[in-house]
């Protein structure tokens, strides 16, 4: 397929000279990134060098190891010489000893410029419960083939993905020993703020959270309706539009106060809302774990993380309607669901297949998003899904108003022509990450 730009007549677009200079910014950019990598995992390696030798000394302490002085006082001399705060530096020298000692080739691939800190942290953390060296050396190994290609955040999701292939305890059985610490707790903040945190299991807190979102979004298109019906004449504050007109909180701020609005009152006051915005989550089960042959984990599509398969069966048995899902065997990502000709069914096979907004590292999740053709329908570009996919609204934007090209690859694959004339190809997202040393899924 041709690559398409929706842009061809940018004036601002580059000249030649602003072109080379930002390209040689690039260049430098990732030679320093890959620098950075290699004095972080230096670093670690100092840090956990001393961790060592506090541990050594915890060791050697009359007074036991309950209370660690060594290991605090260690921390506090690091923190005198690098100014910063002891409890900062002693989780630092905690991480940097938990990467070097029990993650040694995601250290040698941060030391090799491979990944960045925050990768190497994400695959740390989501690994750490893997006590068993074989499984977490296999863990590793396939987390760090996934985190050289994507971001750390998407990292984060697959991590905890291939952790749980390797854990030698099933989910089912942890899940249920997690329950037990469900709690809401409550933390004072400066400036008159205050934290409410609830923990509790994963579907539940998510379908709140998306519910939250939906809301929001309710009241921004809301917002941007008055604003388009006003056609710029701005309202009094005695017209009723006034209040929608000026209300200019972000996503985050209208879930925090309709969140507030729902547990103060059960209705989320003054925001006329639709009261049928319900919270929507999507599972994907694997056949074994849905007929019970096996207690695999399911995972939520966003990407999110493994949840049990109990939970996962209860789910399916309430829903009103399936969508098989085929994967592609070695890599995960989706090939096609049972049937995608109406415009419907395509809507649910890409946002099954691309979850996010796909332009690479945007978080924004695929049903929030516009569906957009790839090749413009103004140039003969047609209404299916190989040349379709969600894109955000900002993204969306800058595909029409900047000069990228895109391109539609096989099973959801992306090509991006850059304006500073870069090309980055990235292979389709997989919706389960599937272990065991098999080619990339990028």
């Amino acid at each position: 397929m041709p690559r398409f730009t929706d842009s061809d007549d940018v004036s601002w677009g580059f000249t030649p000279a602003e072109r080379s200079r930002t390209r040689d910014a690039i260049e430098q950019l990732t030679s320093l990134r890959a620098a950075r990598a290699a004095l972080d995992a230096q670093e670690a390696q100092l840090l956990s060098g001393v961790m060592g030798i506090a541990l050594d000394q915890v060791a050697r302490d009359p007074h036991g190891s309950a209370h660690a002085f060594p290991v605090r006082s260690m921390a506090a001399e690091l923190a005198l010489a690098l100014r910063e705060s002891p409890r900062a530096m002693q989780s630092r020298m905690d991480r940097a000893h938990e990467l070097v000692e029990r993650f040694p080739a995601t250290h040698a691939a941060l030391r090799a410029g491979r990944i960045t800190e925050r990768h190497a942290r994400e695959i740390a953390a989501a690994g750490s419960d893997l006590r068993d060296d074989d499984a977490r050396g296999a863990y590793e190994a396939d987390a760090a083939r996934v985190a050289e290609h994507t971001t750390p955040q998407r990292t984060k999701a697959a991590a905890r993905q291939i952790a749980e292939q390797h854990h030698p305890v099933t989910l089912a059985e942890r899940h249920e020993r997690a329950r037990a610490d469900r709690a809401v707790s409550l933390d004072d903040l400066p400036d008159g703020q205050a934290m409410l945190t609830i923990i509790g299991p994963a579907v539940p807190i998510h379908a709140a959270y998306d519910r939250l979102t939906g809301c929001g979004q309710a009241v921004k298109r809301d917002r941007r309706a008055v604003t388009r019906a006003l056609d710029g004449v701005e309202p009094t504050p005695e017209d009723p539009a006034y209040v929608k007109y000026t209300d200019d909180r972000h996503l985050a701020q209208l879930r925090a106060d309709i969140a507030l609005d729902l547990l103060l009152t059960a209705e989320p006051a003054g925001h006329d809302l639709d009261k049928a915005i319900t919270a929507t989550v999507e599972i994907v089960i694997p056949v074994a774990t849905l007929t019970g042959l096996d207690d695999g984990p399911a995972a939520l599509l966003g990407g999110s993380g493994p949840i049990d398969p109990d939970t996962a069966r209860r789910l399916a048995a309430g829903t009103a309607g399936w969508e098989r899902l085929f994967l592609e065997p070695d890599t995960g990502a989706l090939l096609t669901v049972d049937h995608y000709t109406p415009t419907a069914a395509q809507r649910r096979f890409l946002l099954a297949r691309d979850k996010t907004c796909r332009v690479p590292g945007c978080e924004t999740k695929a049903k929030h998003c516009d569906i957009d053709h790839v090749v413009p329908y103004s140039r003969g570009g047609p209404t299916d899904v190989t040349n379709l996919w969600p894109v955000c609204e900002g993204h969306h934007t800058m595909k029409h108003h900047a000069p990228w090209g895109f391109e539609q690859l096989a099973h959801g694959g992306t090509r991006i022509h850059s304006p500073a004339g870069y090309d980055y190809t990235y292979g389709p997202t997989p919706i389960l990450y599937i272990g065991g040393g098999g080619p990339a899924p990028f």
